[in-house]
């Protein structure tokens, strides 16, 4: 009797885990968790990295997925497990196993003493011209019973992702509606949005209208999916008066604080909180924390062609702390441009956004991004007609490009992990000289 009641929990464990593995699957692509390859789990390495802070080598995944075939089943630790859980947008894996979802199928083979899948070389002739049989039957089948779905599916560029309110100031409750220029044929759990806070999951829809809450000032660009294909974005403006200050903790998916701190910008002194001004926010600064600074108004800086410059001085070592992380997300009307600087040593956590030009610390050099301003330093930004060039104390330490314009510049955003302060925050259009 306790072998099975024991077996009965160890089924409910997996159970939870398989649920999990398969919600990562459908928030990061279209394929089938049997098909993924050794790029897919880099991939979902480096995802896990950017969201949670947690890294997850590729190996330690394809042990979870069940991608390693060993004689018992694999189960992480609870820190893994956790992280696992606050990717897909919930607080820890206790949260996740209480969550009050329908379970759905899972397309993972089971981890077993067996081979995923049969070895069919030594299947005889005449059942592999009956399986070609069968297959060119049900291609001919598909082409003709489902070209009109084909049509359907182009048709989808006529539904529309639409705020209803998306200008306002933090906190805010945006509401987002399906618009559709004729009768949806198809199911509203076939759309769903990427909300692009960094702090929650995808939501999917259950009819027309879905609320999301945000909290940090910014603009926002959240994405429209319909079968796990973006067909298309909008936007959600929050604007501040002057510069607006929020602390969050690691990992903490679902609070921020607002801090109010007497310090303001001078010619001789920074803007900056102190670590009383974040702990009486409510901030526990006794574990990872992250402070931004956020101004967030319209300009018409022309996004393409601008030059920000400013002095900083990141954390010293401190609790939580090692690396001195500094980043930096100026906003477009259509899209951003996000960079980190971390500690040299750091550097496999760095990573830039520049439009559609992406690169992460995991997979590309990104040495030049990798600077100590716990003493301070000059932090450069200088984009020529979509040539951007990266300067560390008036040197040039790194260029690139993008192709998609990102419009006006509408507000910027510098978070510090940690404690830390910036002073003669200098931006402007390189032609016409209109300062932010």
């Amino acid at each position: 009797m306790k072998d099975q009641s024991e077996q009965a929990v160890n089924s409910s464990f997996f159970k939870n885990l398989d649920v999990c593995c398969q919600m990562i699957a459908d928030m990061i692509g279209e394929k089938r968790i049997a098909e993924w390859t050794n790029s897919d789990y880099i991939n979902l390495s480096r995802q896990l990295a950017r969201k949670t802070k947690i890294r997850l080598s590729e190996s330690t995944l394809k042990r979870i997925f069940g991608k390693f075939k060993t004689s018992e089943r694999y189960y992480p630790q609870k820190a893994t497990r956790d992280a696992l859980a606050q990717f897909i947008g919930y607080k820890d894996w206790d949260d996740f196993e209480n969550r009050d979802a329908t379970i759905p199928e899972l397309d993972r083979p089971k981890v077993s003493n067996r081979e995923y899948v049969p070895d069919v070389r030594n299947k005889n002739r005449r059942i592999w011209l009956m399986s070609a049989t069968f297959l060119g039957l049900a291609f001919i089948l598909t082409l003709i019973v489902l070209k009109p779905l084909e049509k359907k599916d182009v048709k989808m560029d006529v539904v529309q992702l639409v705020c209803l309110n998306p200008n306002g100031i933090t906190p805010h409750s945006a509401i987002f509606k399906l618009v559709a220029k004729q009768p949806l044929t198809d199911s509203f759990k076939n759309f769903s949005i990427d909300f692009a806070d960094g702090r929650s999951k995808r939501k999917q829809f259950l009819n027309p209208l879905l609320t999301h809450y945000y909290q940090v000032p910014g603009r926002y660009y959240p994405k429209l999916r319909y079968r796990n294909k973006v067909i298309d974005t909008g936007y959600v403006y929050l604007q501040t008066k002057g510069w607006s200050i929020t602390g969050a903790n690691q990992f903490d998916t679902v609070r921020v604080y607002p801090i109010q701190s007497p310090v303001r910008e001078s010619d001789e002194q920074a803007i900056a909180v102190s670590a009383v001004d974040a702990f009486r926010a409510g901030v526990d600064t006794l574990r990872t924390f992250f402070v931004t600074f956020s101004n967030i108004k319209p300009t018409r800086i022309n996004g393409d062609n601008y030059e920000l410059s400013f002095q900083l001085q990141t954390s010293a070592n401190r609790t939580g702390v090692r690396c001195s992380q500094v980043d930096v997300n100026i906003y477009g009307q259509f899209d951003q441009h996000l960079f980190s600087i971390f500690k040299p040593e750091c550097t496999v956590w760095t990573s830039y956004q520049f439009s559609e030009n992406e690169k992460y610390g995991e997979e590309n050099d990104l040495r030049p991004f990798g600077h100590d301003f716990t003493k301070g330093g000059i932090l450069t930004l200088r984009v020529v007609e979509k040539k951007v060039s990266l300067l560390i104390n008036n040197k040039e330490v790194y260029t690139t490009n993008y192709q998609k314009s990102i419009g006006y510049i509408m507000g910027l955003n510098i978070t510090f992990a940690g404690i830390g302060s910036f002073r003669n925050v200098q931006l402007r259009d390189l032609k016409s000289n209109e300062l932010f």
